[in-house]
């Protein structure tokens, strides 16, 4: 019998972008926008569905880069247009579930752009994802949706 753990851990990331509250809310708001940022940076998302709504789900599934399938279920809980989202999720390896969490995303007006807070609060299980595996690809993730926000604004 494998032996089971659980790791407690919660973090914060804080991003200043150059776009209104409702460009960076809008880039989280349907799949089309979510999935120019939302996904393995090299291997990308093979599927991506995005009902965005209180009680909606989300559902994305991509390859890493060993070939495992990781997939990515959240619900949301609360939506406030262009300032706040929160949802729970699960993330699974192959078939084996590795953490749940609960996020919230604050959209804040700031220096003629947006401050977002992301805050999150995870259960990271039997040591097949930890804490800073989590932070650094929500961080990657966080960029990726910079450079799009950018190219918006260059081509506008």
């Amino acid at each position: 019998m494998t032996e089971r753990s659980v790791t407690h851990a919660t973090f914060t990331i804080r991003r200043l972008y150059k776009a209104a509250p409702s460009q960076v809310f809008a880039a989280w708001a349907s799949a089309q926008s979510k999935g120019r940022w939302f996904g393995a940076p090299d291997e990308g998302t093979t599927k991506l569905e995005l009902d965005f709504r209180i009680g909606g789900r989300e559902h994305s599934e991509g390859r890493g880069p060993n070939g495992q399938l990781y997939r990515y279920d959240a619900l949301y809980q609360d939506i406030v247009p262009n300032q706040r989202i929160i949802y729970a999720y699960d993330m699974h390896l192959d078939d084996e579930r590795i953490s749940v969490s609960l996020a919230t995303i604050e959209f804040r007006p700031e220096s003629g752009g947006t401050r977002l807070v992301l805050t999150e609060h995870g259960a990271y299980l039997d040591g097949l994802d930890k804490p800073e595996y989590r932070e650094h690809g929500t961080n990657e993730l966080l960029d990726a949706l910079g450079a799009v926000l950018e190219r918006q604004a260059v081509s506008t």
